[in-house]
């Protein structure tokens, strides 16, 4: 594809890249810390480096895969002169479809706690070759990569993936230890996943993890820069659009799985978050 000078040179409108970073391009676009627009998915194939994905560092090498998730920062160093990638990146519209959301959830903490994955050398040259055909497709005047095709890709490599991660826990060499707070923001992460659908209440998650509400709150806001309840209810409107619409369920059937005791209650919390009501949202083309 066409050289990227930088992230902001990417159209708005753009919900698909790919490429095979041929002259080294990629980690002079990461030189300096960069936010993610959307999700990447960075896979070296020859050489090494020291990527920093938020605030953990990771040796990336050949046979490694990085994914990024929208909004993190990235930053690549202390890299050989022949480290290459291929990649292929997602619009932060496309992570945000609900089809997309309702199938990888399950995915999200392993993937945020362990962005890199060391793969075995037959597993990365089938991503690599995957990544090839994705490009080669791309360049077919978008006929044979369609737009409604988008989140099923986004959605199929998230979950090899996350398989993969569960298996096969990336390799500890050249992490940095992780700090307290980043501990208990992996643990908060976990936690909510498994609770966010029946529990909102900030005291209920301190207690879980035997911490003070104000502690807990303090530390998740230093360490990722959003509240505590911003995290919960980005999870809650998720599930609820995933719901509306990728499923038959009434709008007070959706309110009562995500434990709202009336569809009034549920309709006001959902159009704090959206800027609309759910029935709205369900309708939006």
């Amino acid at each position: 594809m066409k050289q990227i000078y930088s992230l902001t040179s990417i159209p708005s409108d753009t919900n698909f890249i790919a490429g095979i970073d041929v002259i080294g391009n990629i980690k002079k676009l990461f030189a300096i810390p960069a936010q993610i627009p959307g999700c990447l998915f960075l896979l070296c194939i020859r050489g090494q480096c020291d990527i920093t994905i938020h605030i953990n560092k990771y040796k990336l090498k050949k046979n490694s895969i990085a994914i990024v998730y929208p909004d993190q920062f990235v930053q690549i160093a202390e890299n050989t002169p022949d480290c290459r990638f291929a990649f292929v990146g997602f619009s932060s519209t496309l992570i945000q479809h609900p089809f997309l959301f309702s199938n990888t959830i399950q995915y999200a903490p392993s993937i945020l706690e362990e962005p890199v994955i060391e793969l075995e050398p037959e597993t990365a040259e089938v991503f690599r070759d995957y990544f090839k055909m994705l490009i080669k497709a791309k360049h077919q005047n978008n006929t044979l990569v369609r737009e409604e095709q988008l989140p099923l890709i986004l959605t199929g490599l998230i979950i090899e993936l996350g398989n993969i991660n569960k298996q096969e826990p990336v390799k500890k060499e050249g992490q940095q230890p992780y700090t307290r707070s980043q501990e208990i923001v992996k643990e908060l992460i976990r936690i909510v996943v498994e609770n966010y659908k029946t529990e909102r209440n900030i005291s209920f998650y301190a207690d879980k993890m035997h911490l003070s509400p104000q502690h807990l709150s303090t530390t998740v806001k230093k360490t990722t820069g959003r509240t505590l309840t911003d995290i919960i209810s980005a999870f809650v409107i998720k599930d609820a659009q995933a719901k509306l619409k990728s499923t038959e369920l009434t709008i007070q059937e959706i309110a009562y799985s995500l434990n709202f005791a009336d569809i009034s209650f549920f309709g006001k919390y959902f159009k704090r978050y959206t800027g609309m009501s759910p029935k709205q949202y369900r309708n939006l083309e």
